[in-house]
């Protein structure tokens, strides 16, 4: 399970930017807090080779991502999609947040240690990850808080009996910033 919190913005409420569709056919590891981007009117896991790219004068925009407000496996995502419905597998229907909506973000779905100031790209499974100098890539989001301990009631505590325990997670103001490339 991934964690996933809205600390401030306009969620929930009319004025948020969200989206629902199915998810894509392939789809695995799709959970709270996932970036994840539309495909021929699917959503799919983000990667980072979907962050985009500079080149010198060109700038290739990377994917516009949402931030996925609940796992594929979820009953909810299952039931509005169509599992348990007639004979097959059936594929669950999720809602995201638009990374452009303004608000401030918390989740475990991140890799390394970004730290405050740091602005946040794809990196694999759905996560972010630091821009370094190396890199243009398109922005999601800068982060306000680095890595903290906080509780989480769904988290796993011992697999299959208990769950609510410690998740490591970060806080960045939501972005889109095609091609940012730092000095």
């Amino acid at each position: 399970m991934g964690l996933l919190n809205i600390i401030k913005g306009a969620y929930p409420s009319l004025q948020q930017i969200d989206r629902t569709l199915p998810v894509h056919a392939d789809a695995v590891g799709i959970v709270r807090g996932s970036c994840i981007y539309e495909d021929a009117g699917t959503f799919k896991l983000a990667q980072a080779a979907n962050a985009g790219s500079v080149a010198g004068d060109v700038i290739t925009p990377g994917a516009y991502v949402y931030f996925c407000l609940m796992d594929q496996t979820d009953l909810v995502a299952g039931m509005a999609g169509t599992i348990g419905q007639g004979v097959g597998g059936g594929v669950a229907k999720v809602t995201g947040l638009a990374c452009s909506m303004p608000m401030e973000v918390e989740t475990d779905q991140y890799d390394g240690t970004p730290a405050v100031g740091e602005f946040l790209t794809l990196a694999d499974d759905g996560k972010l990850a630091t821009i370094t100098a190396a890199t243009g890539n398109t922005a999601y989001g800068q982060v306000t808080l680095g890595v903290t301990t906080r509780w989480a009631n769904d988290a796993v505590a011992v697999t299959g009996w208990r769950t609510g325990n410690k998740v490591n997670v970060i806080r960045f103001r939501a972005m889109y910033v095609p091609g940012l490339k730092l000095a």
